[in-house]
């Protein structure tokens, strides 16, 4: 896999620089808190009342793209047809800035441009162009849709929370508890890399947004689909008041397995209306997926604002429509999503939303604001078909020429979860060829600013305890042409604890824990009982400031997005 720096960031979070210290606009000094032992950093922690804490899927890599077939469109060398945006919203996407899409350039679709730090084309980029073709009728839907991507799940990246054996831990009460394993996902940045010998904190930003990036995708490409199904067929698009059915020409595109009861097109004012109902079968069993989407034009093409939503039916045990999680007791499943847009001029605010959603044929999924309800919480009793796992809000406000700006990623596993956990990341100014990313824990989602608030060490381990404490994990990371990969080892990381409360081990007792996440205790010098295991935390140089304040003092500060943050809602 290759995960070059994007040939266009300038800066993602401006104000960054390369500092050791915590002084407003100093951020992100590789030496920074160089302070652990040798030992490698081995957190453990689990989800409150919940079996899959990260949507994990094995569908494949961040570099899959279920939402392609393959289709080789080298040939065409059409640019989309600008007048198209005047009514529908060009440039708008949800996926990782540093999220790679060569082979699908490499595929035909799109010219690569000379980059300075790799062959990189990122994928936003390439997406908006491939919505722009379906839009104007270059690429046909049917050539390019997958309704997989619907239901394609976020992942952990393997140095990101594996599953850790303990023994002899330090807060058992309980003989009987004092050995055991540590459930995959909230162990945070276990490795300083993933198997591809990227930074662990960039391989997870890929895996964690993976899910986002291809619902997001395909639901914009289908509702293009729309418009030049319409324009295409010789129908004129509506006139304000009125409406278009664009079912049959939907229909008409052949994509099998997949049957459109409804496709409209309607203007009220300013406002475009699009929605498309589709029924998709497996195994002799209909699933529903709806989208709309609400779009608002500006003055020229460079401004306008709007919000997507998307309901997915899914049930466990269906091969390829699952939704894991463990809080809902039905099998019967809806992903939600929303994507709230605002652009003004090279400027682009998103707020995408993702939940799953316990039941079909759901109530109370969006808020006033057309965005997924945070609140819509489900209980057995009092609201059995709210979400119930796996909501996640990512923030994003950046400049579309150049992928500059602000990013947050929050996410929550379970309804009954104490605590959301939080990815704040940024590049240095203006090299591009390094940066720093923070993760950490916040409040519950429904009252999220976007900024880490601190670090739990023992989530799930033996006496475990939710208090969090002055830390986050800090990767520094830096591009290395050599292995076109972000190395963030050594001194570039301190992410190192012991899953205990107090996030270190005397070395007193008989704690032994699996740091190398081998599934073997013992099998290195460092795993030995009667070694001091000391956290390398990083905490702010200012003890008067708070982990998020010092966090903003590095230089990274959470986006300004469309409906703001849930805490102010």
């Amino acid at each position: 896999m290759k995960t070059p720096i994007p040939y266009i960031l300038l800066a993602l979070l401006a104000g960054c620089s390369s500092s050791d210290n915590d002084e407003q606009s100093n951020t992100n000094a590789q030496e920074q808190q160089q302070q652990a032992p040798a030992n490698d950093d081995s957190a453990n922690d689990d989800t409150d009342n919940s079996t899959d804490n990260s949507d994990n899927d094995d569908s494949g890599s961040e570099d899959s793209d279920p939402g392609d077939n393959g289709t080789d469109d080298s040939d065409d060398s059409s640019e989309p047809d600008e007048s198209r945006g005047i009514y529908f919203p060009t440039d708008v996407m949800a996926s990782s800035p540093f999220s790679d899409s060569s082979e699908e350039v490499e595929r035909g679709f799109g010219n690569r441009p000379a980059v300075e730090y790799g062959p990189s084309v990122p994928t936003y980029l390439w997406s908006t162009q491939r919505i722009g073709r379906i839009l104007n009728g270059t690429v046909p839907l049917l050539d390019v849709f997958r309704v997989q991507s619907f239901y394609r799940n976020s992942t952990n990246a393997d140095c990101f929370g594996p599953q850790v054996a303990y023994t002899g831990h330090p807060d058992a009460t309980d003989p009987a508890s004092a050995s055991g394993t540590l459930p995959g996902g909230d162990l945070g940045l276990w490795s300083e890399s993933d198997s591809n010998g990227n930074a662990c904190a960039v391989a997870q930003t890929n895996a964690l947004l993976s899910g986002i990036r291809d619902q997001s995708r395909m639901s914009l490409m289908t509702l293009a689909s729309m418009v030049s199904a319409a324009l295409d067929s010789g129908m004129s698009l509506p006139t304000d008041g009125s409406s278009i059915d664009v079912s049959g020409e939907m229909n008409a595109k052949g994509v099998a397995g997949v049957t459109f009861s409804a496709a409209a097109i309607t203007r009220s004012g300013s406002e475009w209306l699009y929605t498309i109902s589709l029924t998709y079968t497996v195994s002799g069993s209909d699933y529903d997926i709806s989208l709309s989407m609400a779009h608002t034009p500006g003055v020229d093409l460079l401004n306008y604002s709007g919000h997507l939503t998307y309901q997915v039916e899914g049930e466990q045990g269906v091969s390829g429509i699952e939704f894991p999680g463990g809080n809902c007791s039905q099998n019967e499943r809806t992903r939600t999503g929303s994507l709230a847009y605002e652009r003004s001029g090279d400027n682009m605010s998103l707020q995408a939303r993702v939940a799953t959603l316990c039941g079909h044929s759901n109530s109370g999924m969006f808020n006033s604001d057309s965005q997924v309800d945070v609140n819509n919480k489900y209980h057995s009793v009092d609201n059995p078909d709210g979400w119930s796992e796996n909501f996640s809000i990512f923030g994003a406000n950046f400049d579309l020429t150049t992928l500059a700006g602000q990013y947050a990623y929050v996410w929550q596993a379970g309804v009954n979860d104490s605590h959301s956990r939080i990815f704040n990341i940024g590049f240095n100014s203006p090299s591009l060829d390094n940066g720093e990313a923070h993760f950490g824990y916040g409040s519950k989602i429904e009252d999220t600013d976007g900024l880490i608030q601190g670090f739990i060490c023992n989530w799930a381990g033996p006496g475990n305890d939710h208090s969090m404490q002055a830390f986050s994990q800090r990767q520094f990371f830096e591009y290395d042409s050599a292995t076109a990969t972000y190395d963030g080892t050594g001194s570039k990381a301190n992410i190192e604890y012991a899953p205990t409360a107090s996030c270190s081990y005397d070395g007193t007792g008989s704690f032994v824990f699996d740091i190398d996440a081998s599934g073997v205790l013992g099998d290195i010098a460092l795993e030995d009982a009667s070694l001091v295991f000391s956290q390398d935390l990083w905490a702010p140089t200012d003890p008067s400031k708070t982990v998020a304040e010092s966090i903003t003092d590095r230089g990274l500060s959470v986006p300004t997005v469309p409906y703001t943050w849930p805490i102010d809602e």
